[in-house]
């Protein structure tokens, strides 16, 4: 892992935003343009990633990070950056297996203008109505969000 240290302006980034430039011999010790990076901002222990803009590496700081170090735009803070792994990505769950609800079938069955805009909605979509139809756990609500999909169908 790559570490460094550096003396840097801090920097007001609009919108109440504050960053400083990392150096371009600093980020070209790192592996990547934006790395993760665990920072200590005057001492202070501070976890971001690099950000990259028209060229120039920042570091944004965030305004609870300031305050408790006592700086603002325009002071210089002592950083020390450490290239960290990337966040392991958690392993995604299978998706819920969804199948249409009998109910709304035959709701679709009796009702052409409805069934036609159902069949032209996208796969993805059509997977949402049936997981909000399912998770209704009483008949009447059921029947009550069939009855809301198959109004909304027919506008």
């Amino acid at each position: 892992m790559s570490e460094s240290s550096f003396t840097a302006e801090v920097l007001a980034a609009g919108r109440g935003g504050h960053a400083v430039i990392v150096p371009k011999e600093v980020a070209a010790t790192f592996s990547a343009r934006r790395v993760p990076v665990l920072a200590h901002v005057d001492g202070v222990e501070y976890r971001s990633r690099i950000a990259v803009y028209g060229g120039k590496s920042y570091l944004g700081l965030r305004l609870d990070l300031l305050r408790r170090i006592g700086r603002q735009a325009g002071d210089q803070v002592e950083v020390r950056l450490v290239e960290e792994p990337e966040p392991e990505q958690a392993p995604t769950a299978p998706a819920a297996e969804a199948t249409e609800p009998p109910d709304l079938l035959a709701a679709l069955a009796g009702n052409e203008a409805a069934r036609t805009a159902y069949a032209a909605l996208p796969p993805e979509h059509r997977r949402e109505y049936w997981i909000w139809i399912s998770g209704a756990e009483q008949p009447d609500a059921r029947a009550e969000r069939v009855a809301r999909m198959v109004k909304r169908l027919n506008r």
